[in-house]
């Protein structure tokens, strides 16, 4: 490869959003979109978080999109509420993360780490109070990757 188009794929990158993908509960849609609003003012024009509601239009194809959404995404944020924790669609989400390796972020809305789905237990969660340890870290990732 030549070494100039090596750089170029570097600077591409790095003007490429980072990608957020976050589940959630239709009952906590309310909290998600908060969720989404701080998560791409935290990048600063660098994050684009992925809400389905918010980014799938009519008549498309909400598994797929969800999918394709699963595989292009740099981390996956999941809400994890008494609405969401046992809902088959939001297993399913999680489920397909694990299996495509995706960096998994639980935060928790009054839900216990003991109360999260078995498949999370390897996860370290974050509490919803606490969400701002969860954006400074994100901001660590981008800075990292745009180095």
């Amino acid at each position: 490869m030549n070494p100039l188009d090596s750089g170029q794929m570097a600077a591409k990158r790095r003007r490429e959003a980072y990608r957020v993908f976050i589940s959630h509960s239709h009952k906590d849609h309310w909290i998600a979109k908060q969720v989404v609003k701080l998560i791409e003012e935290a990048g600063k024009g660098r994050i684009q978080a992925f809400l389905d509601e918010r980014d799938i239009e009519g008549g498309e194809s909400i598994a797929e999109r969800v999918l394709k959404e699963i595989r292009k995404c740099n981390e996956f944020v999941v809400l994890l509420s008494q609405n969401s924790k046992d809902r088959p669609w939001v297993l399913i989400e999680i489920g397909v993360a694990c299996g495509r390796g995706k960096p998994i972020i639980a935060i928790l809305n009054d839900v216990s780490p003991k109360e999260m789905p078995e498949i999370m237990y390897p996860h370290k969660a974050i509490d919803l109070n606490d969400f701002d340890q969860y954006l400074d870290q994100v901001r660590k990732r981008i800075k990292k990757g745009t180095k």
